[in-house]
């Protein structure tokens, strides 16, 4: 499945389970409503539009007759004794609660007025989680070109915003009209909604948030052309589910209409259909049904359940997949730029980066602040490596190794030039370094000017940078990225360039060493591509 995501064979279903340590759960909007409702009863009126719309409202919660009698309207719903219950019974009856009408109102009073969901979920506050940018992250690397949502917010957007910064990476289509656009390198399908977008222009997108259950069920004939792009990607392209339980009628409906056009046969590789959960959900189960048929039988149930089951929830599987994705591209790059190095020694370097890789995954949560600090640490070493700069928000914070897909990668002519498969053999060798104990991660010099990441051998510590030209190098110190009594290690992809005299930043530190040293990975290979030979010169060049 990794493979399949490096490859961009997947679509990438988003639900509400991606959001649900940002926005309100379903049981939290449930609280409200009976909250509410109760709140505006007028307690002498036994016809009160408020009183039968919440009767209507716990009827879809299903209780027995001893809890009926035990809730008070004159109470708020807080002190009932099976409030929790009646709430979370709710959760997998929204649809039903939130089509509940008010006499005198409109069909969404409680979706817009209650709950005040295009202002909630369009908070511009709340900042993307994990899973938001992470998603981002692998847009911008041409794994993830298609993800539709059945979220109100805008955490994908925004994500996408600040990692990219204006570049014109994403198309969001919310209206019919919208899927006319031109395609961008990543189109998120908001088809039940945008909170953003209603909230802007209530007379075009407030219809447009699909929240009531006959709105779901209606959905597929109401929106032709929306449907029709969906069904187009379940036929054409494998599935991924993130936080969505495909609980919704008109999700179903689509899955099961692609499988009229063109099924997806048992087995394939990469798995058809894939849900990042701790177990298929029912509501999953019922859609695998629909989509293999007869081949969903007595003899292959159990292994299609099982090859249909990532058990990992959407936070830790994203960080990852972006891990994967990148060390990937990074083997993709080694193999592919030096193919006079022999077999074994390919093997060796692409160790070297899953050592790396490893050593990451082991020192990063999956929370948002260490995934927005991995996201900005890579794509400050990328711009550094390409510019010589550091990145600034107007561009965005992220830089990816390649905009497409790991199977195009063959077909960028720019890649050749830009000194990033050199870049490649660098982390491969730091990689096996790391692993041998030749060297261990250590902290950076401090800011404003840390190098990619720092080193400690056994003559101390240093910033490591890479430079994939001439331009990129002079550019760090120009930039006043890079100081003559810096302790550091610059890593060329080409010939090292004429050096350049730097001022200093601080007083002289040790003595005996030069602080600033150069290596050229282009030299390296010049002079031999045996790993373990090109390592020791490397190792002797950086001098740790």
């Amino acid at each position: 499945m990794a493979e399949g995501v490096a490859n961009d064979r997947y679509v990438f279903w988003l639900g509400s389970g991606i959001s649900r340590e940002r926005m309100p759960d379903l049981k939290s909007l449930a609280k409200r409503i009976l909250i509410s409702l109760q709140g505006q009863i007028e307690q002498s009126n036994p016809h009160c539009r408020f009183r039968a719309a919440l009767d209507s409202v716990i009827g879809h919660a299903g209780p027995s007759a001893d809890e009926c009698n035990s809730i008070d309207y004159s109470t708020s719903p807080e002190s009932w004794a099976v409030f929790e219950a009646l709430a979370g019974r709710l959760v997998n009856n929204y649809a039903r609660m939130l089509g509940v009408t008010v006499d005198g109102e409109e069909a969404d009073y409680l979706l817009w007025d209650v709950l005040n969901a295009a202002a909630v979920y369009s908070d511009p506050a709340i900042l993307p989680d994990a899973e938001h940018l992470c998603l981002a992250a692998l847009a911008m690397e041409g794994a993830a070109s298609e993800m539709p949502s059945a979220n109100w917010d805008s955490l994908v957007e925004k994500a996408i915003e600040i990692l990219a910064g204006g570049r014109p990476i994403q198309r969001v289509a919310i209206a019919p009209g919208d899927t006319r656009a031109g395609r961008r390198r990543t189109n998120l399908y908001k088809f039940h909604g945008c909170a953003r977008s209603a909230l802007e222009d209530p007379a075009q997108f407030r219809p447009l948030l699909v929240a009531r259950q006959n709105q779901i069920n209606g959905w597929v004939a109401s929106n032709p052309v929306m449907a029709s792009v969906l069904i187009n990607l379940i036929v054409t392209k494998p599935t991924l589910m993130l936080g969505l339980s495909a609980q919704d009628s008109n999700i179903q409906s689509l899955f099961a209409s692609a499988q009229v056009q063109m099924p997806w046969h048992y087995p394939t590789h990469p798995p058809a259909y894939a849900f990042a959960e701790n177990a298929v959900g029912g509501d999953q189960e019922s859609l695998l049904q629909n989509v293999y048929h007869q081949e969903f039988n007595a003899g292959t149930r159990a292994s299609i359940r099982t090859d249909a089951l990532v058990q990992a929830f959407a936070k830790p599987l994203l960080l990852a997949l972006l891990l994967f994705v990148l060390t990937e591209k990074l083997r993709h790059l080694v193999r592919e730029g030096f193919p006079a190095i022999q077999e074994v020694d390919r093997a060796k370097l692409a160790e070297g980066l899953g050592n790396g890789r490893n050593l990451v995954a082991a020192n990063v949560t999956s929370s948002a602040d260490d995934v927005m600090s991995l996201i900005t640490k890579i794509g400050r070493t990328m711009t550094m490596l390409r510019e010589g700069a550091l990145p600034n928000a107007a561009s965005g914070l992220y830089s990816p190794v390649s905009a497409e897909p790991l199977e195009l990668m063959t077909a960028n002519p720019n890649l050749a030039a830009g000194g990033i498969a050199e870049f490649a053999v660098a982390l491969s060798l730091v990689g096996l370094g790391l692993d041998r104990g030749l060297w261990a991660v250590g902290p950076n010099t401090s800011a404003p000017d840390p190098g990619a990441f720092g080193l400690v051998g056994r003559s101390g510590a240093a910033k490591i940078f890479f430079a994939g030209d001439h331009r990129a190098a002079i550019r760090l110190t120009t930039n006043g990225l890079l100081a003559d009594n810096d302790d550091a290690v610059v890593v060329h992809s080409q010939s090292n360039p004429v050096p350049m005299h730097r001022s200093p930043r601080r007083p002289p530190g040790r003595t005996g060493l030069a602080l600033v040293r150069e290596v050229s990975v282009e030299e390296l290979l010049a002079e031999g591509t045996e790993v373990e030979d090109l390592l020791e010169r490397f190792r002797n060049k950086v001098a740790l």
